[in-house]
């Protein structure tokens, strides 16, 4: 998927701290996004999808994922009933800083060796996963969890000497890297209905977002029609209409603006498919609404004078 458009999360990291810990309950699924730090992702309870740059992975407890800066990334929890354990995830974050080069002559041997396993994380363009052998990360999760909740004197480093043992733990057990295979998505329509009317303004193709979700595009054009009476397109046209609309409406924005804000660069086609969902012109739709809402407001001043 094209990622350009991909919204970027921040996170209010303390002063002075370059480490955070988070812990996270997945309800359904969160927007696909990316971020300006490291992340290292434990799945601590339940099933889900990770949507991770252009594959889509069945992650369970025990699997952990480093994912570098700008990586877009969304995971979504597999089971919905009551019965299901919930999706639940214990994330580390980090800046850049924390794996940056430090190695200076005369510093000790220890931080020489770091620097070899900084390197390799540093150096990785692309995301890692891990399953866990013998609840390895889990000790080491839980020891940062439980060390983030109490705060003890000293805790900052403390979590950083867990840290150190979670890449040492993670650089020398690369062979049980995680097995990227293809998942397949339990509601597909719903998960395309869900996606176009989060992402509507990204460039979204059809053929793309079935191979991220492993179901071929006809299958998934009949699904959308049954559940929506629409096709792909005319759904994801329905969605940029009436958000171009409420901008319109509510901001002073040109057109041009309103477009490329809901995802469409050529004009052309904007102007020709707004018309042909509200009958109107863009400028003229909004000059129409707005001489309605003055005249609505005069009637009814003109209606509480009158009382």
């Amino acid at each position: 998927m094209n990622s350009h458009r991909i919204s970027y999360t921040r996170h209010p990291f303390e002063q002075n701290n370059p480490l955070a810990f988070i812990k996270i309950d997945v309800d359904h699924s969160y927007q696909q996004h990316a971020h300006d730090f490291y992340e290292l992702m434990y799945i601590s309870e339940g099933k889900g999808i990770l949507f991770i740059e252009r594959q889509s992975l069945h992650v369970s407890e025990g699997d952990l994922f480093f994912i570098p800066p700008g990586t877009p990334h969304m995971l979504q929890r597999q089971d919905q009933d009551a019965t299901s354990a919930p999706l639940q995830m214990l994330n580390c974050l980090l800046l850049p800083e924390v794996l940056a080069p430090q190695c200076q002559e005369g510093q000790p041997a220890w931080d020489l060796e770091f620097e070899q396993i900084a390197a390799f994380f540093r150096q990785s363009t692309s995301w890692l996963g891990y399953r866990e052998q013998q609840h390895e990360f889990a000790r080491i999760m839980y020891g940062m969890h439980v060390n983030q909740q109490h705060m003890p004197p000293g805790y900052r480093h403390k979590q950083y000497i867990l840290l150190l043992d979670l890449l040492h733990t993670l650089y020398v057990q690369h062979q049980f890297s995680y097995p990227a295979v293809q998942a397949k998505v339990d509601h597909p329509a719903e998960f395309a209905i869900s996606y176009i009317e989060t992402h509507y303004r990204d460039p979204l193709r059809l053929d793309a977002l079935c191979s991220w979700i492993g179901v071929s595009p006809r299958h998934l054009q009949r699904l959308i029609k049954q559940a929506t009476g629409q096709t792909f397109v005319q759904l994801l046209q329905n969605v940029r209409v009436l958000h171009s609309c409420e901008l319109l409406l509510e901001t002073d924005w040109s057109v041009q603006m309103v477009a490329a804000e809901v995802g469409i660069q050529d004009m052309k086609y904007f102007y020709r498919i707004f018309k042909q969902h509200c009958g109107l012109t863009p400028s003229r739709f909004r000059a129409e609404r707005a001489s309605r809402e003055k005249h609505t407001g005069v009637t009814q001043d003109a209606s509480m004078r009158d009382d």
